[in-house]
């Protein structure tokens, strides 16, 4: 027999390690599997537990309690006060929404837990370790102040695009461009694809427009002036960065004949490419502009 089961994660069956039953798929987007649910509300629940305090019943006392109407307060987006905090009443409300809520609605509780004053560090980094090895289609971004969920379509991808989101944020030269980039997570994580892609070329256009104020409109001013600074050198790849903008820019493109409609024909795959090829396209002008300043 192989060691082929020591190579595959921990949280996998004895039948499931050695081919008894089927390995569990990836997650699609817009997926959260039962076990991953299942996994989560056991981890929110011990959390809670530890939270309690006794006397003829369990109950929360005031800091818990405090906690739990900002978290649901936010999450329902009602007034704090009208939180019940009943002991019972809170575990099975959480209960329910683990196991049975939209999964867009299921990520919303988590980030609210996840950036409460009183939620530490321990238990953001179990849900974060939760959704990476149940495969989830989605990965909780602790690198910032607000935590919040990215979708991706694969490990790398979602390295790949988290580095580029990072460059643009440390860079400190567009902030704009990070509020976009923030703004169409929000958007996608919503299901609103059409606004997502909006946002993720806003972040572009925020970047053009430091490398050169002409670029308001359209891409070409900017990628102009990189190619004088002898930055982008070859005219293949600037015909390609060029076309690629142009198709989301103009009449004929994605923002007018898409964005623009009643009922976008775009889904979750557009709006996460974009997301991802836009970040990337962001991070490389910057990268690119910051070369020319330094020469």
């Amino acid at each position: 027999m192989t060691n082929y089961c020591d190579e595959l994660p921990d949280h996998l069956t004895f039948s499931q390690r050695y081919g008894y039953e089927p390995l569990p798929e990836p997650m699609k987007l817009e997926e959260i599997s039962s076990d991953l649910r299942r996994e989560i509300w056991n981890a929110t629940r011990e959390f809670l537990i530890e939270k309690r305090s006794y006397g003829h019943t369990y109950y929360f006392a005031n800091r818990e309690a405090r906690m739990i109407e900002r978290i649901v307060g936010k999450f329902l987006k009602i007034s704090e006060n009208k939180v019940p905090i009943d002991y019972s009443k809170v575990m099975l409300y959480f209960e329910t929404t683990c196991s049975s809520s939209p999964f867009n609605k299921l990520l919303e509780l988590l980030e609210a837990f996840a950036n409460d004053r009183n939620i530490g560090d321990e238990f953001v980094e179990r849900i974060k370790n939760l959704f990476e090895i149940h495969g989830a289609a989605y990965r909780l971004d602790s690198s910032q102040r607000t935590r919040r969920f990215v979708p991706i379509a694969s490990k790398e991808q979602a390295e790949a695009t988290q580095k580029a989101v990072e460059t643009v944020e440390q860079s400190g030269v567009a902030p704009g461009a990070t509020t976009h980039l923030r703004q169409s997570v929000e958007h996608l994580n919503a299901g609103r694809y059409a606004d997502s892609i909006r946002e993720s070329i806003h972040a572009v256009e925020s970047v053009a427009r430091v490398i050169d104020p002409e670029a308001n409109k359209e891409l070409s001013p900017a990628l102009d002036s990189l190619e004088r600074a002898e930055l982008l050198k070859h005219r293949a790849l600037k015909r390609g960065f060029k076309n690629l903008f142009g198709y989301t820019s103009d009449e004929e493109g994605v923002r007018h004949a898409l964005l623009e409609r009643d009922a976008a024909d775009v889904d979750v795959d557009d709006a996460l490419f974009m997301y991802g090829a836009c970040a990337s396209f962001a991070a490389y002008l910057i990268n690119k502009n910051q070369k020319a300043s330094s020469t």
